[in-house]
């Protein structure tokens, strides 16, 4: 029986694999947001349209940041309950999270298909 025996050396450059990966990730972090942004705003409450558009307003799309800010954010978000007439159907207390339970398979694909693309 014969064999054959091959020494393989790499050379791995983890400083330049960083710097690829940083780049890609700030790329994909923008739209991201925007995309996170939109699937929780589609269980936010609405009234006049204010508390959604204080997160468009006050997010800084792109670092990972949303924020919801008017004097009645971290209430409804924390305490809401339903009234009998709500313009949004979906709405409900904590909506990134219930945007994050029935979404986050899709933000994951959304991620993986745009660093495939890179």
């Amino acid at each position: 029986m014969s064999g054959l025996t091959f020494n393989v050396k790499t050379a791995l450059n983890s400083a330049e694999i960083k710097a690829d990966l940083e780049a890609t990730t700030k790329q994909v972090q923008a739209p991201l947001d925007a995309l996170i942004l939109q699937d929780s705003n589609f269980f936010c409450p609405i009234k006049t349209g204010a508390l959604q558009k204080s997160a468009i307003t006050n997010s800084r799309i792109g670092s990972g940041e949303l924020v919801w800010r008017t004097p009645y954010a971290r209430r409804l978000y924390y305490e809401y309950e339903k009234p009998a007439h709500q313009a949004n159907p979906n709405a409900c207390s904590k909506w990134f999270e219930a945007a994050k339970a029935r979404w986050l398979d899709k933000w994951a694909r959304f991620v993986n298909d745009r660093i495939k693309r890179s």
